[in-house]
This record gives C-alpha cells, sequence and structure tokens, in this order.
C-alpha cells in the first residue's frame, strides 16, 4: 500500500442545521503516511450570534470569534491543505453539509470507516474511539474535545489505526476499492448561509 496523503477537516458550529446554523472554527490536521506533518484551525466570524447551548458544548464565545476571519477566507486556507490530499473528516454528512463543495467534492468519513473495521467498539463516536483506541497514549499533543483542531487531529489518529486494521485483517484486499464501497461520502450541493 502506497502511503497515501489525507487532510482531516473538522468543523464547530452555531448548531446542527447548515440552513440555519453557522460555522465558528475549522480545522485541518494532514497525514502523510501514518504521521500528522501539517496542523492548522482558525475561528471564524459567523455574522450571528452564538447560542449559549454551542457555547457549552465547544467553548466558543462571540467575543472570541469577533475578529476571526469571515468564512469565506477560513475555506480558502482550508483548501490550501486539501489539495492533493484525500479529504477526510469524522462523521462526514455533518460537515460536508457545512463546507459542502466550497471545500470538496467528496470525503472519506472515518466514521463510516471505523464502523466498518471496530465494529466491537462501544460506539463510533469520535471521543469513544478516542478512548477505545488508546489514542491519547500516541498522540504527540493535547487533543481538546469539540474544538475542531482537537477532534481533527483525533479523527487522524482513527484513520491511521482503521488503516493499520485494514492491513492486518485484510492483507489480500484493496484499501483504494474498501473506502470507495465502505467510507466515501459525496458533498451536498446547494446553498450555504456563510
Amino acid at each position: 500500500m502506497l502511503p497515501e496523503r489525507y487532510c482531516l477537516i473538522d468543523v464547530e458550529t452555531t448548531g446542527f442545521n447548515p440552513r440555519r446554523d453557522r460555522i465558528v472554527e475549522i480545522a485541518c490536521a494532514v497525514i502523510e503516511g501514518e504521521r500528522v506533518t501539517e496542523r492548522w484551525s482558525t475561528l471564524v466570524r459567523p455574522g450571528v450570534s452564538i447560542p449559549p447551548y454551542a457555547t457549552a458544548v465547544h467553548g466558543i464565545t462571540n467575543r472570541m470569534v469577533a475578529g476571526a476571519p469571515r468564512l469565506s477566507r477560513a475555506l480558502k486556507r482550508a483548501r490550501r491543505f486539501c489539495a492533493g490530499r484525500i479529504v477526510a473528516t469524522h462523521n462526514a454528512r455533518f460537515d460536508l453539509s457545512f463546507v459542502g463543495t466550497r471545500l470538496c467534492l467528496q470525503a472519506l468519513c472515518t466514521l463510516r470507516l471505523a464502523r466498518a473495521l471496530f465494529p466491537d467498539a462501544p460506539n463510533h463516536k469520535n471521543q469513544t474511539l478516542r478512548y477505545y483506541l488508546g489514542i491519547d497514549a500516541l498522540a504527540e499533543e493535547p487533543l481538546i474535545a469539540h474544538r475542531a483542531l482537537g477532534d481533527a487531529l483525533v479523527s487522524a489518529h482513527v484513520l491511521t489505526a482503521c488503516r493499520r486494521r485494514f492491513r492486518t485483517s485484510r492483507p489480500y484486499q484493496s484499501w483504494s476499492r474498501f473506502i470507495e464501497c465502505n467510507a466515501m461520502v459525496t458533498s451536498p450541493v446547494g446553498h450555504w448561509p456563510n
């Protein structure tokens, strides 16, 4: 298997509805082979007030995003990290519903991949997999849950663990075909408010 290049993305938002809610943070973690080689994140000025229930999850406040770049500028930078790489994210339907084709046409979903390769995990949420796979012991930096960079880094380690599991459990199968059949999600085409 050739070393593949991935860009793991994650977004934090003001809520769950991509037609009404906005991105407040975006991050990228780049994998070359099995190592995270680059990482980047930025807060995003959403143009709307962040509801208290969203702040309670990710800790991002209106004051924190007041001087942040607009989404168009943040996506331009994120596209540079994604260029020439396979874009991946945990629960791709959610993240792609917010960034859509403005970032990529399709993405590898590490949630789907983990379901296929670690069926015995208690569940396949990012933070559950973090502990199930012992990611904290492997990470070279703190992983802050429910912040875009921390979640992107956890997803990067989940992807690496999935690739290792695939190599040992399915040595005669094609990784490319496996992810195409089990983990690729197409970006929705539509109108995004920010």
